[in-house]
């Protein structure tokens, strides 16, 4: 099972990010473009453009600014959590590890019918 997470960066973090972006424009500003000219503008718009980024999650809406990832997960230890990138064989692995955990008693027969019915639909 996929499940996706919407992830905002730290207050403390983003602090730090904006203050770091602040110096690096003021540094651009007072220090690279005179002594570099056009790569010192360009070196001050780029830091411009991170200091900008880095300031939207503390001065941006709640939901305004949040990066997606994907957290993949799976109820059963024997899953990488990519069931449909699995081979065959491994089902079968996964097969025989299911029945030798019931054969022992570890897990009862509604348990054993349940994870043994996800297993073949993942085929």
């Amino acid at each position: 099972m996929r499940r996706r997470v919407r992830v905002r960066p730290s207050r403390p973090a983003s602090i730090l990010s904006l203050l770091v972006g602040i110096v690096f424009c003021l540094l651009g500003i007072f220090v690279i473009i005179p002594s570099a000219g056009l790569f010192g503008v360009f070196w001050t718009l780029v830091a411009a453009g991170i200091t900008a980024v880095n300031a939207l999650p503390l001065f941006g809406s709640k939901e305004g600014y949040t990066r997606e990832i994907v957290i993949d997960e799976s109820d059963d230890p024997h899953t990488t959590g990519l069931p449909a990138l699995q081979p065959a064989s491994d089902a079968e692995q996964r097969l025989r590890a299911l029945q030798d955990l019931y054969t022992k008693g570890l897990i009862t027969r509604d348990e054993y019918d349940e994870k043994r019915a996800k297993i073949l639909d993942e085929l």
